[in-house]
Formats: C-alpha cells, sequence, structure tokens
C-alpha cells in the first residue's frame, strides 16, 4: 500500500534488507541512531548506524564479537542494548538458558570499534558520568550481587559499593528514566478519556479503532492505528500525523499481518521515527 497523505518531507529511510526484522534502536548524545536488525530464519544479530540528520549510514550488518574468540558474540544472536553516551554504544550477551544479561560491550557508534569490553559485570544503571553495574556472586547457597561504579569512557572500577545497602537505593532512586535520557518520546494507548479530548483523535473515529497508540504534543497529535484487516485473523497498522485538526501525514506501517506492531514509532526533537513493514526504518520532519 502506498501512502496516503505526505505534506511532512521524510527525511530518510533505511531498509534492512530481505528477511530481517528492525529489532531495537536508540540514540547517542553526539546525533547517531545505532540499532539492531534480526534475522529470524538465520538467527544472525546484526547492528546498523545512521546520522540521524542526514541519514547516512556509518555501518551495517555489523557483528559483535567476542573478545576472547574471534566469533560473534553471543552465538550471534544472545546480544541487545542497554544504553548510550555521547558516542558510545553499550551491549550486553544472555547468561545461558536465562534472560539475564551478561558483560558490557561498548562500541564507537561511527566506527563500529568495540572500544572496552567486560564479561565479568553486569548493567544496572546509567549516572551520565558513571554507571552503576554489579558483579554475581553466591554466599551460603544463595545468590547475591556486589554492585560497582565504573566510568563509562574506560570500563575500569571507580568506587566498589558492596552488595545492596542504601547508597545503592539511594543511586536508584535518583535513575532518569533512559527514555527521557535519550530525550524521545514513546507513545502510549489511547483511553477513551484521552480521545475525547483531542480534536484531532476525535475527527479520526478512534472509537471505531481496535487499539490505537498516541503521541500529543502540543498542536501535533501522532496516532498508530491498528485495525482487523478483511481477511479473520490479521491487521491492518496505519500511522497518522495531524497538525491542530489538520491531517498532513499517513502512512501504512503494516497490512495483513498476524499481530499489530506495537510501539513501532517515536519522537525525538522535530524528528518522527517510525517502522514501516517490520524492515524499513524512516525519518519524518515534523517542522
Amino acid at each position: 500500500m502506498t501512502i496516503i497523505q505526505q505534506q511532512l518531507p521524510v527525511i530518510w529511510s533505511y531498509h534492512a534488507g530481505a528477511g530481517a526484522l528492525i529489532w531495537q534502536f536508540m540514540f547517542t548524545g553526539n546525533g547517531e541512531l545505532i540499532g539492531q536488525k534480526r534475522y529470524p530464519l538465520s538467527r544472525e544479530a546484526l547492528f546498523f548506524s545512521i546520522e540521524t540528520e542526514s541519514g547516512k549510514v556509518f555501518f551495517d550488518d555489523y557483528f559483535l564479537t567476542d573478545t576472547r574468540h574471534p566469533i560473534a558474540a553471543g552465538e550471534g544472536w544472545f546480544t541487545g542494548f542497554e544504553t548510550t553516551s555521547r558516542n558510545l554504544l553499550y551491549c550486553h550477551l544472555y547468561q545461558p538458558q536465562s534472560p539475564e544479561h551478561l558483560g558490557i560491550w561498548a562500541l564507537d557508534a561511527r566506527s563500529g570499534r568495540v572500544v572496552w569490553s567486560r564479561r565479568d559485570i553486569i548493567f544496572a544503571a546509567n549516572l551520565e558520568h558513571e554507571f552503576l553495574v554489579y558483579r554475581l556472586s553466591v554466599f551460603a547457597g544463595f545468590p547475591e550481587r556486589h554492585f560497582i561504579l565504573i566510568d563509562p569512557e574506560s570500563g575500569e572500577d571507580i568506587r566498589h559499593l558492596g552488595s545492596e545497602s542504601m547508597s545503592v537505593s539511594e543511586i536508584r532512586a535518583q535513575l532518569v528514566p533512559e527514555e527521557e535520557r535519550q530525550q524521545v518520546v514513546l507513545p502510549e494507548f489511547v483511553s477513551e478519556g484521552m480521545a475525547l479530548e483531542h480534536l484531532a483523535l476525535q475527527r479520526v473515529g478512534v472509537a471505531g479503532s481496535e487499539r490505537c497508540e498516541c503521541i500529543v504534543q502540543g498542536t501535533l497529535t501522532v496516532a498508530a492505528l491498528h485495525e482487523a484487516a478483511d481477511h479473520p485473523g490479521l491487521w491492518n497498522s496505519r500511522l497518522k500525523v495531524w497538525q491542530n485538526d489538520r491531517l498532513v501525514y499517513a502512512d501504512w506501517m503494516e497490512s495483513g499481518v498476524e499481530k499489530p506492531g506495537l510501539n513501532n514509532f517515536l519522537i525525538r526533537g522535530v524528528h518522527l521515527y517510525y517502522i514501516k513493514n517490520k524492515a524499513e526504518l524512516l525519518c519524518v520532519a515534523l517542522s
């Protein structure tokens, strides 16, 4: 299906490739969008990095490599993102047969170079100038966490905090949510009351949409409407953008799929980012 209406410009688009799913992406302080795409059939997880202003691809199809052996880390599949800094992305593996994370790999967002890595620690929190991490140990048959503050630029220890303590609790209480730290606005599901408050949502007929996610910023409204397709058991998802009550952008995100693609768009600054057909990432200028 083609774009229905387009008064806002698409700044750039990135296609992950045939058979790929764009799995996650984050933003660095220097202006890079760095993401992970996954190929379910071959069980490969590859990384890509894009300049947010121009769409220039810094690297693509990147395998995170194990620091001890010249092979893909996490069997090339069991990897994920923790957080970002000014110019680095911090990745993790998964512990064997567990959803628990393992290790930290600091990856330069422009070159793809691993700046430092440690398998002995697990990420807990980004404190900007320090990271809170911990080591797992066992005492008297019970697991314990030993907390440490490390330098995000080098990975070196700064201070050992010991096990769960008042100081660790105080640090946790001061944490800034990751989406706030990366300056992104995520959608939320629309309730009936929320729909009644916003003219644009009233005019599009949210009440007739089975599921709707929305971001409202001032006079700007962005909504993903997920509706049952003509074929039983399948879904269609449309993205729409209104300025006041005027529709200024619309596109099909997916059509005829078994599950609606939820949480597949966000706003950062004056740009809207959304995933189309699972494999294409688009950046739209909102002003």
